[in-house]
């Protein structure tokens, strides 16, 4: 939840909404159903955080894969640069 005190990231921890509704005067098993909501949502905000934090490390992977290939032919060309060089100066 957004916007409430406590807990990491401003939002209100379980505890907090749990007091909260134990203030309330609702049936025990609507209080049940409005906590099983709540934590259903959680779970599923969770799963989208997840799912996010996977498909920045594949990206992560993807650049960090090109970056190497890129330092492997930058070092071919400097590997063939200096044969020509040498190959050059030695037949002078």
């Amino acid at each position: 939840m957004k916007g409430g005190k406590g807990g990491k990231g401003g939002g209100m921890d379980i505890s907090e909404i749990n007091s909260g509704l134990e203030r309330v005067s609702l049936p025990a098993d609507q209080k049940k159903a409005i906590l099983q909501l709540i934590d259903a949502k959680i779970n599923q905000d969770m799963k989208e955080v997840i799912s996010e934090i996977r498909q920045l490390e594949a990206k992560i992977q993807m650049t960090q894969d090109m970056v190497k290939n890129e330092i492997k032919t930058v070092y071919w060309v400097i590997g063939i640069a200096m044969a020509v060089i040498l190959f050059v100066v030695a037949r002078k």
